[in-house]
C-alpha cells in the first residue's frame, strides 16, 4: 500500500480506480468537470508522459455499439485525424482513467487498485512524480496498491525527493484481523530493495 499526503480528516470526495478500470459513463462525468480547465491541461501533459504528439482529447458518443456513452478521442501532433484514446494503448488508458480521478478528487481522497496496470515500467517513476505533484496541490491524499516490484521501485525512486509526502506499508495476512500493516521507512524500503527482499 503506497500513499500520497497526510490529511487523516473525513472526507466526501472519494474517487476509485478499479483494477480494470472506470466505466465510460463515470469517464465522461469527471471529464465533464475538468474539461476547458486548466486541470484539462493536466490530464494532456500527463498523457504526453507516453505520447508526446497527443496534442487534445475530447469525449464523443460512441455510434459503434448504439449506446449512449461517450468514448475518449485523442488528436496527434501534424495529424487532422481523431483517433479513439484507447487505440494508442492500455498505458495511456490508464493514465487517463488516473490523472482524471485525481484532477476531481480535490481536497479528497483517491483509491487506486493495482497502480501500474498497462504501464510499462520504464514509465513508473514519470507516473508517479505527477502523481506527487499533483496530489500536494490539489491537496489529495493517495492511496496506491500494487504487486509490482517495478512499480514500488518506482514510487521509492520519487519518494526519495519528497520524503514528507509518502509512505509505504505492505499488507500481511492476519488470522485475527484479516490483515496487518507492516510500515516502512524510506532507508528500509531502499535497503529492503537493494537487498531483493520481498516487500510486496
Amino acid at each position: 500500500l503506497l500513499t500520497i499526503g497526510s490529511s487523516l480528516l473525513p472526507t466526501q470526495n472519494i474517487k476509485f480506480i478499479p483494477a480494470r478500470g472506470t466505466s465510460d459513463f463515470k469517464i465522461s462525468l469527471l471529464w465533464d468537470n475538468i474539461n476547458l480547465t486548466d486541470l484539462e491541461d493536466e490530464v494532456i501533459r500527463s498523457l504526453r508522459l507516453i505520447n508526446k504528439d497527443i496534442k487534445a482529447i475530447a469525449l464523443i458518443d460512441n455510434k459503434r455499439d448504439g449506446s449512449n456513452q461517450r468514448v475518449a478521442i485523442a488528436r496527434l501532433e501534424n495529424s487532422s485525424e481523431r483517433i479513439p484514446l484507447e487505440s494508442i494503448g492500455d498505458g495511456i488508458a490508464h493514465i487517463f482513467d488516473l490523472i482524471l480521478a485525481l484532477t476531481n478528487a480535490k481536497d479528497g481522497t483517491l483509491l487506486v487498485d493495482e497502480f501500474e496496470n498497462g504501464l510499462h515500467w520504464s514509465i513508473l517513476p514519470k507516473v508517479w512524480n505527477t502523481i506527487f505533484r499533483l496530489a500536494e496541490r490539489l491537496n489529495v491524499q493517495v492511496f496506491a496498491t500494487t504487486h509490482s516490484r517495478d512499480c514500488i521501485r518506482g514510487f521509492k525512486q520519487v519518494w526519495e525527493q519528497n520524503e514528507s509526502l509518502g509512505s509505504f506499508h505492505r499488507l500481511d495476512p492476519d488470522l485475527e484481523n484479516g490483515a496487518k500493516s507492516v510500515s516502512y521507512s524510506l532507508e528500509t524500503l531502499s535497503d529492503a530493495l537493494d537487498m531483493d527482499v520481498e516487500v510486496r
